[in-house]
């Protein structure tokens, strides 16, 4: 889900997060559980996506339709967040739902530290794992493979995101759409999440004068998704959004690397 809307879409989504805020962490998850209940309403009915969506449609039925779905059973809030997003024009019916799924990830990561490097970590850690490829596209098995794996490593905050996004999938793969949300976390927090893989796990000391490096040439908060891989001979690999790397940047990092592990 990678955050790409164009025009309209754009617009409505800035709309939303307007209306979003910054509630707490306790606000946080309840609106955040909300809206992945709401998205998994609209993922099931195209027709209910289109008329919620139709911009012919007078904005009066379209809230009052939300307020028939979802009154009873959402936080007020979580339904004004939907409504909003029912009252912006869409270039796209299917960018309603995931325009919701981006903020019901946002206001989290907003609330509760680290989520974006603990959904990135389960990417990565799942990534290896070529037998479990099949799983990993969806469907009921996919919950408690997650919660096996992953409820005693992550925050309960992550653990739930990361299974509320497996449940709403939309024809991604599972660990894309983890790197995506994951992404989107780092985003809101103007943090970029930065993969590093090294021969051998890097010090404390090694870890911060990486992270300060790298923060000083994006111009941003860096945070460091470290991995051990035995295959990387000498030195340490660092890769991050390649829309965010030019040549030169790339060879500084590059750069960057060498001269930390010499």
């Amino acid at each position: 889900m990678a955050v790409d809307m164009k025009g309209a879409s754009r617009q409505a989504l800035t709309a939303l997060r307007g209306v979003a805020g910054n509630p707490s962490a306790d606000e946080a998850g309840k609106i955040s559980q909300d809206l992945f209940n709401a998205i998994q309403v609209l993922d099931s009915s195209l027709p209910l996506r289109r008329a919620l969506t139709d911009p012919t449609r007078d904005g009066a039925s379209k809230t009052s339709l939300v307020d028939d779905l979802f009154a009873k059973t959402l936080a007020s809030q979580s339904v004004a967040i939907i409504k909003s997003g029912v009252s912006e024009r869409w270039s796209n019916p299917a960018d309603l739902p995931t325009a919701l799924e981006v903020v019901a990830i946002e206001i989290e990561a907003g609330a509760v530290v680290g989520i974006d490097v603990e959904l990135m970590g389960i990417a990565h850690a799942l990534s290896g794992a070529k037998e479990l490829s099949g799983a990993l596209m969806g469907g009921r098995a996919i919950d408690s493979l997650i919660s096996d794996l992953f409820s005693t490593k992550v925050s309960a905050v992550t653990l739930r995101i990361a299974l509320a996004i497996a449940r709403h999938l939309r024809g991604r793969h599972f660990i894309t759409a983890l790197e995506e949300s994951a992404n989107i976390a780092g985003a809101r927090l103007k943090k970029t999440v930065v993969h590093v893989r090294s021969a051998i796990a890097l010090t404390s000391a090694q870890s911060d004068r990486l992270r300060s490096a790298l923060a000083k040439e994006l111009g941003r908060e860096v945070s460091l998704d470290l991995t051990v891989d035995s295959s990387v001979i000498g030195g340490i690999e660092v890769q991050f959004d390649d829309d965010m790397v030019d040549g030169t940047i790339a060879r500084r990092l590059a750069e960057a690397g060498r001269s930390l592990a010499s």
